[in-house]
């Protein structure tokens, strides 16, 4: 997503496992979450930076993100430590709508109205 100095640097307050381990090689190295109810749980990435389903498809098709500015600038596109798994791809809208019907297909609403399973403090 990030390369902050052309060297796959992501910013300060969520470097990735590079925390932990100390290695070069492991910034912006995260563990993904499980896909159960991620038509619920925006806002996406590690980060909370991409609002919505569509728009992280549309990041991974291009195979990661440019920003132009601000204090995050840099072509995550280019960063040498991205997952090859990220190399970018086409996808029409049609295919897109189909992974978004895939998604929201995954909602368990029984799971989410389940009152064991509510916040306590409400």
């Amino acid at each position: 997503m990030y390369n902050l100095d052309e060297e796959g640097s992501y910013p300060a307050d969520a470097p990735g496992l590079v925390a932990q381990t100390g290695e070069p090689l492991d910034k912006g190295k995260f563990k993904p979450p499980s896909l159960r109810n991620i038509a619920v749980t925006a806002p996406y990435m590690h980060d909370g930076s991409i609002e919505t389903l569509g728009e992280v498809l549309e990041h991974y098709a291009a195979g990661g993100r440019l920003i132009e500015t601000g204090p995050n600038a840099g072509d995550g596109r280019k960063n040498p430590n991205k997952s090859p798994f990220v190399s970018g791809f086409d996808m029409s809208e049609e295919e897109k709508t189909a992974l978004l019907a895939f998604f929201n297909s995954l909602t368990d609403e029984i799971f989410l109205n389940a009152p064991e399973f509510q916040d306590p403090r409400l």
